[in-house]
């Protein structure tokens, strides 16, 4: 069953909106100002950077709304958050969400390497994790494909909070969730950004943004994206374009209101395939060597597209006294159309034919409309020496998707020598055919609706340096499969401490816990209830006095129950598993002397399967999830002399063994690690002299030596996939 473990995983019945602090309030300006265009503040580290390619909002120096729905400093957050500024996102030339997880501590990163970076595909402390925009949760298909992906023109920054989050945000996974911001209208009387690249694979990019005032508090921006190239495997495809537009009215003023409204088309999407087992993984005895990384095992026809469109609202009015209101909303609409052929896993023959492959079709046409509301009350009161900040709030999502699909068999394959044409992609899921009894295959038409609402509450005491934060909620969730109903309700919480010393260190201590219903069908035929979560988490916090540089590291204890087991072949679910996951991440980043500049992150993680109902998986690991993980940048942009106005950078990534699973023959495997590097030259071309003002060239490379390296594979399925092979792309920018 191909569709189903390409999916996120579980149904995940809404996330109570996260409300970023932010919001239109906070969207001041920050671009340059005339005199000096080309310098500007990293939010991440509140050192002056140069080569501003991109419009951001400005933020206080290392402050994270996600963790606690207010802009709390990262240092005084008793929480791992790790945020990923617009600046780090065209410094690297990062192209999607995937990308920009490989440099985030504890993330097993694009776990489908270059066959799918449609999606956003990773782990997060060994789980998958939810997306948030703009606060409100990203509904995806609990079934099957039509799930949205934001483009990177889009975004502001990245936040990624780590561990079980329920008491703020409702269902949501153990591991965390990752919150990208939208670019938002900014206090400026007219400013913009515009660049072009080209590279690797044909790969071209084109961003716009302009924004400005109409008016006394009205603001306005508009900004969109061409992009696209040619995949790395034979015949795929990507192309996108996206544009959108927000208008903020009563900007500067107690009560203000955004609107923004975005759209997206997606005529292709690449190849969303896998490599066989035998031959990447595992040596193909019976042939020369491994399969290229170009190898594609389905038809020059696949096709895969994406249509989506959301309006989003952002209001916010201060009563005076402390005490303000925010309520945000969104509606999503997302469709999706695919036909492909794949490898099925195993060889046809691994004796008289080794290099034959047997192939699967699969088409599908998906609908998926949600509704996202939250709103929340804050302020501040004093009771003796505590000074508590108090959060009130209520939200509600709903969302329906509708899947028409079908799968198939296809005609064999010679991995090493393919000949293609010899049967049609289904050009719906009404043309996909059952091989074996010469006929097409009766589509299957799932239906799912998703309801949950839920009021939580918050109080984050101060006592001196000392910090406690103590957090509840209450949700009610529905879901309905096909006519089948479950409802569930439960409560969760969270109490965490943190101390700020005089040195500039703050331990703290947090417990939390989450839940995630699942609205998946069981053998026995009813649907799983909510998998549970726990997770103990100790760590320390080092702001360096004198310095932007933020030291982090924590320890972590997760156990999540009631997880979905699935069977090999049939996919008959039961509910009877039990994970640990345990570890340690580091995350340091800042400015140093000599105009250099770095981000480290680190991890180690021991991920088990420690309940199953098959005893042969108790005690080993979670397919597709790493052990951890090394990354490292250092930039060098030298603030005078006759270097002036350039940048020399780098990064390293080295990610540990990624667990396998258990082939069908009982052997248990994992992917190697591996270690690839990146290189960064931009130069501010307005050192040049007059006429060249706000203008910037740079040139990215992505695996500078090429290196072939595979992220993961699901042995117990027979699949593999490649990662991304080196990429090296040029940039003009500018910026006024």
């Amino acid at each position: 069953m191909f569709v189903k473990i390409s999916t996120r995983g579980s149904l995940l019945l809404g996330v109570a909106g996260l409300v970023m602090g932010s919001g239109a309030l906070s969207a001041k300006a920050t671009a340059a100002d005339a005199e000096s265009a080309d310098a500007t503040v990293d939010s991440a580290t509140g050192s002056a950077r140069r080569d501003e390619i991109v419009v951001t909002g400005d933020r206080a120096i290392n402050l994270a709304s996600a963790g606690t729905k207010s802009d709390l400093p990262l240092s005084e957050t008793p929480q791992s958050v790790t945020e990923i500024d617009s600046k780090m996102l065209a410094d690297l030339a990062i192209q999607n969400l995937n990308q920009a997880m490989r440099f985030v501590a504890g993330v097993t990163p694009e776990t489908r390497g270059s066959s799918a970076e449609v999606y956003d595909q990773f782990k997060l402390r060994g789980f998958d994790v939810p997306t948030f925009l703009d606060g409100l949760k990203l509904f995806t298909s609990p079934t099957g494909y039509a799930s949205p992906q934001v483009d990177v023109s889009r975004i502001d920054r990245i936040e990624v909070v780590k561990g079980a989050a329920s008491a703020l945000y409702g269902a949501s996974s153990p591991g965390g969730f990752v919150n990208e911001q939208s670019k938002l209208p900014i206090d400026r009387d007219f400013y913009g950004a515009v660049s072009a690249s080209y590279g690797s694979y044909d790969q071209y990019r084109v961003d716009g943004d302009v924004g400005g005032k109409l008016g006394q508090g009205v603001l306005w921006r508009l900004y969109g994206s061409a992009n696209g190239a040619d995949t790395q495997q034979d015949f795929g495809k990507r192309e996108r374009q996206t544009l959108s537009g927000a208008v903020t009215l009563g900007a500067g003023s107690s009560t203000d209101l955004t609107i923004l409204a975005a759209y997206s088309h997606d005529p292709y999407n690449g190849n969303y395939g896998a490599f066989p087992l035998v031959g990447t993984l595992i040596d193909n005895t019976g042939a020369d060597g491994d399969l290229p990384t170009s190898f594609y095992g389905g038809e020059p026809n696949d096709y895969f597209s994406r249509e989506q469109m959301g309006v989003t609202y952002m209001f916010n009015h201060d009563f005076g006294g402390g005490w303000k209101f925010h309520s945000a909303g969104r509606y999503q609409y997302v469709k999706s159309d695919l036909g492909i052929v794949y490898t099925s896993g195993p060889q046809a023959d691994s004796e008289s034919d080794p290099t034959l492959y047997g192939r699967s079709s699969y088409a599908t046409h998906e609908q998926l409309n949600s509704w996202v509301i939250d709103n929340r009350l804050t302020g501040e009161v004093r009771t003796g020496p505590l000074v508590h900040e108090l959060m009130f709030g209520v939200d509600r999502q709903v969302g329906h998707s509708r899947e028409l699909y079908a799968f198939g068999g296809a005609t064999s394959i010679d991995a090493y020598d393919p000949v293609y044409g010899t049967m049609a992609t289904p050009a719906s899921p009404y043309d996909v055919i059952n091989y074996s009894l010469d006929g097409y295959v009766d589509p299957t038409l799932t239906v799912a609706r998703q309801r949950q609402q839920g009021i939580y509450a918050q109080d984050q005491i101060s006592l001196g340096d000392l910090r406690v934060l103590l957090s509840g909620r209450h949700d009610w969730a529905r879901a309905e499969v096909d006519g089948q109903v479950t409802k569930d309700t439960k409560f969760t919480w969270r109490a965490a401490a943190l101390y700020k010393t005089s040195l500039g260190l703050s331990p703290y201590a947090s417990y939390s816990t989450s839940f995630d219903p699942q609205a998946a069908e069981l053998e026995d035929g009813s649907l799983a209830t909510p998998s549970l979560g726990k997770q103990y988490e100790f760590g320390a916090k080092y702001l360096i006095p004198g310095t932007d540089i933020l030291v982090s590291g924590a320890y972590f204890h997760i156990e999540q129950t009631n997880l979905l087991v699935y069977a090999p072949v049939t996919y008959a679910a039961t509910q009877v598993g039990k994970v640990r996951s345990k570890g340690f991440e580091l995350e340091a980043g800042g400015s140093l002397p000599y105009g250099f500049d770095f981000r480290v992150a680190f991890s180690t993680q021991d991920v088990k399967d420690v309940e199953d109902s098959d005893p042969d998986l108790v005690g080993r690991g979670i397919a597709v999830v790493g052990k951890g993980g090394t990354s490292v940048n250092l930039n060098w942009a030298p603030r005078s002399g006759p270097a002036e106005g350039l940048t020399i950078g780098g990064a390293m990534r080295h990610v540990d063994s990624t667990y396998a699973g258990l082939a069908t023959d009982g052997t248990a495997y994992s992917t190697p690690s591996y270690t690839v590097f990146d290189a960064l030259l931009r130069y501010n071309l307005a050192k040049l002299g007059t006429g060249f003002e706000g203008a910037s060239v740079s040139l990215n490379a992505s695996n500078l030596f090429d290196k072939k390296y595979l992220t993961s594979c699901y042995a117990a399925y027979s699949w593999c996939w490649y990662g991304n092979r080196r990429t090296v792309q040029g940039t003009l920018s500018f910026t006024w």
